[in-house]
């Protein structure tokens, strides 16, 4: 039997949610938080699919979920674009091309008006193979490590680390417990001028400023949306119906910032970043002058310190050299994140491979 293919577009989202009836065998597709995060996103497109569906005998056997966007051509017209942001098969149906099918249907209904980031190293070879795609960047940046999270990093690497987990999770708090000792002693805590950011049209000028060059151009009013309806919330457990999805929408720990730094009451720096677990990572930082630069890494490494921050990740080059200067690392190591487009899309914007891609553009910064 073929598969069937079903289309929710994002208007029927709020419905469909409602409605969806979960069981084993059928998943839940996509979670409320993302649902309630897609329905009120100020670049939706109500008329166009955000979830694929596929069945075969009136199972669910395989769904792709798409995040909607748009990027700024040449002449700063917005363009949209959707990146992909969610895709599973069940075990029995894998490696028989199903996902491939789906991403076809997307793939011919955006017009391969298509961005991916985010990926796993299995879902880059299938990309790579695919004559629509194109690796078109990788953003680079580094990653300091401060404390010991085994228990978190190789897991996901290997079903042997899975099995050992607890016994991970024992290694980390020894460890830790040792490596803690660096700060029994904290130098005395400095007034870091930093202010708790209002997204005010000041600071939407500020910050146009910094995205003159910009491929997707963040503006005030969607960094409000994206700390509004992250597709991850700090809370013990799921919701009934979030246990039935495959992927992440609960941490032990999560929370996003945002701040401003001003000298002579006018705003000269911001930062956004975000800690999950024991992860940081800095999306967004917009510095003036050393000043801001100093500011913020004296502030990021008080709350490494004060948060017991294991990892922290960042791509802007004049605070990851602050940072470096800092010390209180047990690892560091250059970082970057790869990025693939539509050949069409490429072809018709060639502008996008010169323009500048930050770390939160796109789908990861929900989460």
């Amino acid at each position: 039997m073929e598969l069937e293919i079903k289309k929710i577009e994002l208007k029927d989202l709020g419905e469909f949610i409602r409605s969806y009836k979960s069981s084993e065998f059928n998943p839940l597709p996509i979670s409320t938080k993302r649902v309630n995060s897609y329905l009120s996103n100020p670049r939706k497109n109500d008329q166009l699919p955000v979830l694929y569906l596929g069945y075969k005998d009136n199972q669910l056997v395989t769904y792709r979920s798409v995040f909607q966007d748009y990027f700024y051509s040449e002449f700063e017209k917005p363009i949209h674009s959707i990146w992909i942001s969610g895709s599973w098969t069940h075990p029995e149906y894998r490696k028989k091309g199903l996902s491939r099918i789906i991403f076809d249907e997307v793939s011919k209904d955006y017009n391969q008006h298509i961005f991916i980031t985010n990926y796993g190293s299995m879902s880059f070879s299938l990309y790579s193979k695919r004559s629509d795609l194109t690796n078109f960047r990788f953003i680079k940046g580094h990653r300091f490590y401060y404390r010991l999270s085994l228990s978190e990093i190789l897991p996901p690497k290997s079903p042997v680390f899975s099995k050992s987990k607890p016994l991970l999770s024992i290694l980390d708090t020894v460890g830790n417990m040792v490596l803690d000792t660096r700060f029994l002693f904290p130098k005395k805590n400095k007034n870091i001028p930093l202010e708790i950011a209002e997204f005010s049209e000041e600071l939407d000028e500020f910050i146009s400023k910094y995205n003159s060059n910009s491929l997707f151009k963040r503006n005030t009013k969607e960094l409000q949306w994206v700390l509004d309806h992250p597709w991850v919330e700090q809370q013990e457990e799921d919701n009934d119906l979030d246990k039935k999805y495959y992927f992440t929408t609960t941490a032990k720990r999560f929370y996003q910032k945002a701040f401003v730094t001003k000298q002579e009451n006018k705003i000269t720096g911001f930062l956004f970043y975000a800690v999950k677990n024991e992860m940081m990572k800095v999306y967004y930082s917009f510095c003036e002058s050393e000043f801001e630069v100093k500011t913020f890494s004296d502030f990021l490494m008080n709350e490494i310190r004060k948060e017991k921050i294991s990892s922290l990740v960042m791509t802007d080059d004049k605070l990851i050299r602050r940072m470096k200067n800092k010390g209180g690392t047990i690892y560091s190591k250059h970082w970057n994140k790869g990025y693939f487009a539509g050949n069409k899309l490429l072809a018709n914007f060639p502008e996008i491979k010169d323009k500048e891609i930050y770390m939160g553009d796109g789908d990861t910064i929900f989460t």
